[in-house]
């Protein structure tokens, strides 16, 4: 079954992150055909990045694109951010992210 953090809800929530973990979603596009910008930001106690940085999407198909978050400094509380995918045609698509690193 994998990890719960890649059950594929609209928010990424790890509460013990160790090291790195990659989480992936799959997203469906219900419109026309659109190309979509990927980006990430969190708070600097957790790295975040997103692969692919942009995809394509058909109408009614679906495409996978990964979030890998490393702990850069444990801080005792959960660190904030976001993924955010801008889309061609204007349609906006905001993930939020939380992660709590542990050294172990």
């Amino acid at each position: 079954m994998g990890k719960p953090s890649n059950l594929n809800t609209p928010s990424i929530t790890i509460s013990h992150l160790v090291r790195t973990q990659v989480v992936t979603r799959t997203v469906t596009n219900v419109a026309e055909e659109e190309t979509y910008v990927i980006t990430a930001r969190m708070d600097p106690a957790v790295a975040i990045e997103v692969n692919p940085p942009a995809m394509t999407i058909k109408a009614g198909a679906s495409r996978q694109f990964s979030v890998t978050l490393s702990v850069r400094s444990v801080t005792g509380s959960y660190s904030f951010g976001e993924v955010l995918m801008k889309g061609s045609r204007g349609h906006k698509v905001r993930i939020p992210v939380l992660a709590n690193g542990y050294r172990r």
